[in-house]
């Protein structure tokens, strides 16, 4: 009786152990192989064939295409905001300029304002910026990217910010880093 209580007792911490361990890794990042079917597969629009960055494929039934090429079969943009994790999509027709707002926005800290109020000795200097914008794309995965172009003050987004780019292939970073807190104020990503 005894021997069976020791066994149940290890058995549970074991299982224990176990839930502890694997679960959070899970949690952290699902990744799963699936098998898939390409039969150059092509995408028609209007009766014009287009050419697709990603080859279309087949998975459990459905058929699968690269949802840029198809916004840009349709003159539209798509890009991944990293930041909020949201695909957006921006049509010719939605270009226009937004309405002014009715109600004053807060101030965020750091801000200036006015655009004449440009600081004179930012807390964050230039190659500060730079290793934000750096610190930022590792620890999205990013590790080959190359700065493109200088960087340059600017006022955006109702403060003054440094604007940093990097680039990867076919993928372009803008950063712009609030010159007295360091905050990524905004991220902007593109593809060409």
């Amino acid at each position: 009786m005894r021997k069976e209580r020791i066994k149940g007792l290890i058995a549970g911490v074991v299982v224990a152990l176990l839930i502890t361990t694997t679960v959070p890794a899970l949690a952290a990042s699902v990744t799963s192989a699936i098998q898939v079917t390409y039969r150059n597969i092509r995408l028609v629009v209007d009766g014009r064939t287009i050419t697709t960055q990603q080859e279309p494929f087949i998975f459990e039934g459905r058929t699968y295409v690269a949802l840029r090429d198809v916004a840009e079969a349709f003159g539209a943009q798509a890009r991944f905001n990293e930041i909020t994790d949201t695909i957006e999509i921006t049509s010719r027709q939605n270009t226009q300029p937004t309405p002014p707002q009715t109600q004053t926005p807060s101030v965020p800290a750091g801000a200036a304002t006015n655009r004449n109020e440009r600081p004179d000795n930012p807390t964050i200097t230039r190659e500060r910026a730079i290793e934000i914008a750096v610190a930022w794309l590792s620890a999205n995965g990013i590790t080959n990217a190359r700065r493109d172009g200088g960087v340059s003050m600017d006022f955006e987004r109702g403060r003054w910010v440094w604007e940093v780019e990097y680039q990867q292939g076919r993928q372009e970073w803008d950063f712009y880093i609030c010159v007295m807190t360091g905050e990524v104020v905004h991220v902007d990503i593109d593809w060409d």
